[in-house]
């Protein structure tokens, strides 16, 4: 999980690798895009040449993995998820979770961090919240049905 969480941690970093892969130029600002390459760096998946950057082994398995899974998001209409919202539908694929399951498994997310992508995520349909009788009333996180066409591209995105 703790890979993933890196991956996306920025924004532009599967669409660097995609870019990177195809042979183009990813596109972000200056700024964004160097503090992309340089987490990339850093988890071995880039590195820096002369020319500019470059895939490594992993990196390239890593970035057509990404690219599947950037297309697919394309399909469900989900373009550029939250930082956290790929990391949480990943950690949702083996069972539903309530709140906490989920703050424990994601480590660094804030409370806010992960009720904003939760919103984000049910509002698209990819995530259900179920609401468990009882006292007091639970709630629990579950895949949707959308997500479900996820769940593989994440998890071999994770063993990339």
């Amino acid at each position: 999980m703790s890979d993933l969480v890196q991956l996306f941690h920025r924004q532009w970093s599967l669409a660097a690798l995609t870019e990177l892969k195809n042979g183009g130029k990813p596109r972000a600002s200056r700024q964004t895009l160097n503090a992309t390459l340089a987490a990339l760096s850093v988890q071995g998946l880039v590195e820096k040449r002369e020319d500019g950057h470059a895939l490594t082994r992993r990196g390239e398995r890593v970035a057509e993995k990404a690219e599947a899974l950037l297309e697919a998001l394309q399909k469900l209409g989900d373009e550029a998820p939250r930082k956290w919202a790929l990391p949480i539908v990943h950690a949702l694929v083996k069972k539903p979770l309530r709140f906490g399951e989920l703050k424990a498994a994601m480590g660094s997310a804030t409370p806010r961090a992960l009720s904003m992508a939760l919103k984000d995520l049910i509002g698209s349909g990819l995530v259900e919240r179920r609401i468990i009788d009882g006292f007091p009333p639970r709630s629990e996180y579950a895949l949707g049905h959308k997500a479900r066409s996820l769940a593989p591209l994440l998890e071999a995105l994770a063993k990339a």
